[in-house]
């Protein structure tokens, strides 16, 4: 018996006419690209899209998207990137969007990307899209380690069974890209009509409860209205035998007829084993195996999960992370340096005027230039975390610390945000919707913003360049190790005297280990990046023409001590006169709420130096101890507006960012003193 025919479709036309060419032209095509987390869709995506794409939020949520569009042959292709889901429900926002998207059916094609060595889990997420009738072309990626692996893919038994186009490719290696590029293009000018539609057969219990629903449906008026789009195709009964009515909140009297008419929970149950004995059949038929069952990755695995030896490697790799950030950078920045100096020197010889010489060269080639020598150590450090990231590896960092999280009321899954918070604040909080315990949720947004970002990467650099210019690698690390801490001590500390937490069990699906390509990590490394360039020439820029002016009035640049900003920092010096920081260390503080690469171009314009005699005048007011406390002061202490609004948007209340402010600013204090004095101790 050929079961596949059993339990699958009947066929509008021949299984060898799948698609009917038209000869019209179609420009700007939509098509969003969809898939499981970790299974190489992002890869995919770049690879089809290059440089041409762009970041923005989905309407009414939070929760980033990407764009991108891509030409073939004489048709044009808008590419969306669905967020990373296993199923089309509407459990976790990402969910949420996915299905929302699918439903409203504003693209022509779904490409679902699957992984070649987990068809299994790719295929719920098939079976629920063929469901809703969607246009899809199956992506089979990762076949060059499957192969490794011993495993072959037959995709015949899908075509034949499911009626649907399947590649198979590598992002890695670009096998099948220029295949998918083409069956693409050929699905594109497919006529509607002519595309052939897979019409799942259901097991005769399922197919009654499917028509008994919709009969029953056509007597509620407000079921047609709210769930026009789940009625198509008979979706909705489908969707409510598998999820259950939880976010479909169909009415009470509907579901008591059903319940008198059906056993739901025996329903559920036959509907669960026919898509997984369906699933199974699929799967095998597709796959032959060579009896390969251990390989490289699969040893790595093993020595870099393990319990002990696997926190070692990880703080070795972050060690060798930062060692390399700063002697690959080094000479580069010296370079711009160099370069920024001599624009200095140049300019104050040409331009005539006094105020505005002044404004020109201490004000924007001191200050922004002050923070632009930091664009080697930034990007360098993107490139290395990008590769840790990309090959695989940080979310095994997330699944060794989930024993050590969970005493501190976190789980692994929330180490992923705070790995996330490296790069900025602003993602590791949006983040964090991914956690199903709202009280955890809540204790971590607020104590995230004690993970490092990026941003204070240029006041450690300055700081540590100055001042530990030895141990430059290990006083960075403990920097980072010292926010993770943080951040673990603070969500303990929120969810005993501000929530409970429950203990929810730590799911993660881990990436198998990969060879980054560099076209990847350029444009991990770019996309995190630029965002540093950007903020150069927007509010830093505009913060150090205000921190100019405050220094420069009202005495005309003649004795900025008497100026408005050295009025501003000595209001803060009777608390950190002790500390070593007088007023223009202070000001600096206040400046760089906005953004934290402020400190250092507010230091560059207050000291009134040029970028290469900065570290020498720091050196005239700070002793060893007093930066050290000075780095943890500004590694704790207010974070960015911009995080401050997302906490606002995330928790929908002003009184948790208001909370943030004094919170953080206190820690941030209380942190700076004990530094100050067990270094004045040990340094």
């Amino acid at each position: 018996m050929n079961k596949g025919h059993d339990q699958s479709q009947d066929h509008e036309s021949s299984n060898t006419n799948v698609l009917t060419l038209d000869t019209g032209q179609n420009q700007n095509i939509e098509i969003s690209i969809i898939g499981n987390p970790n299974v190489g869709k992002t890869s995919l995506f770049n690879i089809l899209t290059g440089a041409k794409q762009y970041v923005a939020n989905w309407p009414g949520v939070t929760v980033e998207k990407k764009v991108g569009t891509f030409k073939y042959k004489d048709t044009t292709f808008k590419l969306v990137d669905l967020p990373g889901v296993y199923t089309l429900s509407s459990k976790s926002e990402d969910e949420k969007v996915a299905k929302d998207y699918i439903i409203n059916k504003n693209y022509e094609i779904v490409i679902l990307v699957a992984d070649a060595l987990n068809l299994e889990s790719s295929m719920f997420l098939l079976l629920q899209l063929l469901e809703m009738n969607v246009n899809i072309i199956l992506a089979i990626n990762a076949i060059d380690e499957a192969k490794e692996k011993g495993r072959i893919i037959v995709p015949s038994p899908i075509i034949k069974t499911l009626n649907i186009p399947v590649v198979l490719t590598s992002a890695r290696t670009g096998e099948g890209i220029d295949e998918l590029l083409e069956v693409i293009y050929k699905y594109s000018l497919s006529k509607t009509k002519s595309r052939v539609k897979t019409r799942i057969k259901y097991p005769p219990n399922i197919d009654k409860f499917i028509q008994s629903f919709m009969e029953l449906a056509s007597n509620y008026p407000e079921i047609k209205i709210n769930y026009s789009n789940y009625l198509e195709n008979n979706w909705l009964p489908v969707y409510f035998l598998e999820f259950g009515n939880e976010d479909l909140n169909l009415p009470k009297s509907f579901l008591k007829e059903l319940e008198t008419l059906f056993d739901l929970d025996n329903l559920r149950a036959e509907y669960t084993k026919w898509k997984l004995d369906f699933i199974s059949y699929l799967v095998s038929s597709s796959i032959i195996n060579e009896g390969i069952d251990w390989s490289l990755r699969d040893i790595l695995d093993h020595v870099l999960t393990h319990k002990v030896l696997g926190i070692l490697i990880y703080i070795f790799a972050m060690f060798a992370v930062f060692s390399l950030t700063f002697n690959l950078a080094q000479p580069l920045s010296d370079l711009l340096e160099l370069a920024f100096t001599s624009a200095g020197n140049y300019l104050s010889k040409v331009i005539p005027i006094p105020w505005l010489n002044s404004l020109v060269v201490e004000g924007v080639i001191g200050g922004v230039g002050g923070v632009l020598v930091f664009i080697p150590q930034i990007f360098i450090l993107f490139f290395f975390l990008g590769f840790l990231e990309e090959s695989g590896y940080l979310p095994r960092a997330a699944f060794l610390v989930d024993r050590i999280a969970r005493s501190f009321g976190l789980s692994g899954r929330s180490f992923m945000s705070i790995i996330l918070g490296f790069g900025c604040n602003v993602p590791a909080i949006i983040s964090t919707k991914t956690i199903a315990n709202k009280k955890e949720r809540l204790a971590l947004i607020l104590s995230l913003p004690f993970a490092s970002c990026s941003a204070k990467l240029p006041v450690y650099i300055l700081l540590i360049g100055t001042f530990f210019s030895s141990n430059a690698a290990l006083v960075l690390l403990l920097i980072y190790l010292s926010s993770i801490v943080l951040v673990l001590v603070s969500s303990k500390f929120l969810q005993r005297f501000i929530t409970q937490s429950e203990d929810i069990p730590f799911i993660i699906e881990l990436p198998r280990f990969r060879m980054p390509t560099f076209k990847n990590l350029a444009i991990y490394t770019w996309n995190r990046g630029k965002h540093f360039l950007q903020k150069a020439g927007g509010i830093i820029l505009v913060a150090t023409i205000i921190i100019w002016a405050l220094s420069f009035f009202p005495n005309f640049g003649q004795d900025i001590n008497s100026s408005y900003a050295a009025g501003i920092g000595k209001v803060f010096e009777p608390l950190t006169k002790h500390l070593g920081w007088d007023w223009r260390i202070n000001t600096g503080l206040v400046f760089g709420i906005a953004a934290k690469e402020v400190v250092v171009s507010s230091y560059s314009t207050l000291f009134n130096v040029g970028e290469g005699s900065l570290s020498f005048a720091l050196q005239n007011v700070l002793t060893p101890a007093s930066a050290l406390a000075l780095i943890f002061f500004v590694l704790a202490y207010v974070p960015c507006f911009a995080t401050l609004a997302t906490i606002k948007s995330e928790t929908n209340s002003w009184k948790w960012p208001i909370f943030t402010l004094f919170y953080t600013t206190v820690i941030a204090y209380l942190i700076a003193n004990v530094v100050f004095f067990i270094g004045g101790i040990f340094i």
